[in-house]
């Protein structure tokens, strides 16, 4: 067993439970909860919505919620601590970076953001004594730019400084996941410590046993965004994550959606038509994804694994 960073303080893995491996609370722009907590409804009007989401997802048996939410997705951690202290939800903060650096980030080396990744995960996020538990990293199409090779760096470096483990938004149907493990591998990062998420956006199984085969975790984690993003469809990801188990790689994927329960990026009425395309909101896996990969042939055992054993492992390394 290990001990972990929860927004809550120190978390023992055995504790984790159930868990989504790649969620958030909320995710819009740097600053916006300062400056247009309306937009939201008001910051106390959202803490309440998304307090009682999660606690009915804990109601539901989910006991783990690792939000990847970086600093230019929005992320204010007080919130996020105050969502957990009144639902009852384990939740895992995140340092790290995602694709829309502002000047002042972009501009920095890679070792000046080693040194921001770090300090968030040894001293504390925004201000408080709340650690990081998880380094969140992102690169997507066109490519890799310059920032984002920065950013893998840097992650490396303070992954390396700390122990505490990387997770990634991949453009899967770039086999963005490829370029993200060449770099970290030569920065020297054991893949064992490496979550490659959003793998799901492609059903190219020779691309995701690749990965799994150098030794890498992958997260099967935008799972109801098929009904949205397609393809591949939710039920051609279903027929993945079967697959996956049938050659053996049971022990190193994960399932999350990657529905955030407070969205600012896109207009209010695409996001109307998100959330009706996706039945259940963080809920989705429970009541729609498990029973489809029931039928698909899935053991009970199997999903325990996925779903229990595997973000228990990737934790404790």
């Amino acid at each position: 067993m290990a001990t972990i960073n929860s927004v809550s303080g120190p978390l023992d893995t055995s504790q984790l439970g159930y868990t989504l491996m790649h969620e958030h609370v909320c995710s819009w722009s740097a600053g916006m909860w300062h400056y247009w907590p309306q937009f939201m409804g008001g910051r106390e009007t959202f803490l309440e919505h998304a307090s009682g989401v999660l606690a009915e997802a804990k109601a539901a048996g989910i006991q783990s919620f690792i939000d990847v939410t970086t600093i230019d997705l929005g992320r204010d951690i007080r919130l996020i601590a105050e969502a957990a202290k009144r639902s009852g939800m384990q939740i895992v903060a995140c340092t790290g970076h995602w694709l829309d650096p502002s000047e002042s980030m972009k501009n920095r080396t890679a070792e000046e953001l080693a040194e921001f990744f770090t300090m968030e995960i040894t001293e504390g996020i925004e201000g408080t004594d709340i650690k990081a538990g998880i380094i969140k990293v992102a690169n997507d199409e066109p490519g890799l730019t310059d920032f984002g090779r920065s950013v893998l760096k840097a992650a490396a470096a303070a992954q390396q400084a700390t122990g505490v483990p990387i997770s990634t938004h991949s453009g899967a149907k770039i086999r963005i996941g490829e370029a993200q493990a060449r770099i970290l591998e030569r920065e020297g990062v054991d893949p064992s410590r490496v979550y490659i998420g959003h793998s799901d956006d492609t059903d190219s199984l020779g691309y995701l046993t690749g990965l799994l085969e150098r030794g890498y975790w992958i997260g099967l984690d935008r799972i109801p965004l098929g009904a949205f993003y397609p393809p591949p469809t939710v039920a051609e990801r279903a027929g993945v994550v079967v697959e996956l188990v049938n050659r053996g790689f049971e022990k190193q994927i994960c399932l999350s959606h990657d529905v955030p329960i407070g969205l600012g990026l896109v207009g209010k009425e695409q996001e109307a038509k998100f959330r009706e395309r996706i039945p259940g909101g963080i809920l989705f896996i429970n009541q729609t994804f498990i029973p489809m990969l029931k039928e698909r042939g899935l053991s009970d055992s199997s999903i325990e694994q996925i779903m229990i054993g595997n973000p228990q492992k990737f934790f404790e390394g």
